[in-house]
């Protein structure tokens, strides 16, 4: 089975390298350079054009929020019946259906993981729409390769990672404020502290497998919570 992707940057090139170990891939980039690069790093196919896909039949669109309608406007000119993936946290299942054309299905599915993590080896959480319901087994036997799917409501995903960003940037720069009014401004004391402390904290907790110290932490904020 051949999967064409749609776009090769920070996400799209991680699932590249993640999903050529299990399907043959096609690539499109609007840059040729990277484009070229990645498709001689995986030794897969390319077009250069981005209506050279619509033979492929399946395709994941891995492309700026403010891209995926203009792509499937693309491919709704296609004789060729096709499946588009949109993967694209900020785009909701009905903007699809109300653009799609009918030989054209569009199905949301988004991760719950980050780019950079899942390149080192981490699993998403992955959720598939649970409609058009006719391709989530095709969907299901793709992405279970790749990562823990689930099918449900797939637009859900957008409230899960924006609130999960948001606080952890917060967390993050309210740190660096903390030690700055403490004097301390070394930019690798600063980096250390968010990027192995902050965050392997997060993981610890997030895996339960936190300290004693830690887990002291965890129960003084519970209660904070509980008499808010």
């Amino acid at each position: 089975m051949e999967i064409g992707l749609v776009g090769v940057g920070r996400m799209g090139s991680v699932l590249a390298k993640l999903l050529i170990r299990h399907v043959k891939l096609c690539l499109f980039d609007r840059n040729s350079e990277h484009l070229c690069q990645m498709a001689k790093e995986l030794n897969s196919r390319m077009v250069t054009n981005l209506k050279d896909m619509e033979k492929v039949g399946i395709l994941i669109l891995a492309v700026p929020d403010n891209e995926v309608i203009g792509c499937i406007k693309v491919f709704n000119q296609s004789p060729h019946p096709m499946i588009i993936i949109n993967i694209a946290t900020n785009i909701a299942q009905y903007m699809l259906d109300e653009i799609v054309a009918s030989h054209v299905k569009c199905i949301s599915i988004k991760f719950i993981g980050q780019a950079d993590e899942m390149a080192l080896g981490q699993r998403p959480v992955i959720i598939i729409n649970k409609s058009p319901a006719e391709i989530v087994p095709q969907m299901i036997e793709l992405f279970e390769r790749i990562g823990q799917v689930l099918v449900g409501e797939a637009d859900i995903v957008h409230f899960i990672n924006k609130t999960a960003a948001k606080e952890a940037l917060e967390a993050a720069v309210t740190i660096e404020e903390r030690l700055r009014k403490q004097g301390i401004t070394d930019k690798d004391i600063i980096k250390n502290a968010i990027r192995h402390v902050a965050a392997g904290t997060l993981k610890a907790y997030a895996d339960g497998n936190m300290g004693p110290f830690a887990r002291e932490i965890v129960e003084s904020v519970r209660n904070k919570l509980i008499n808010i």
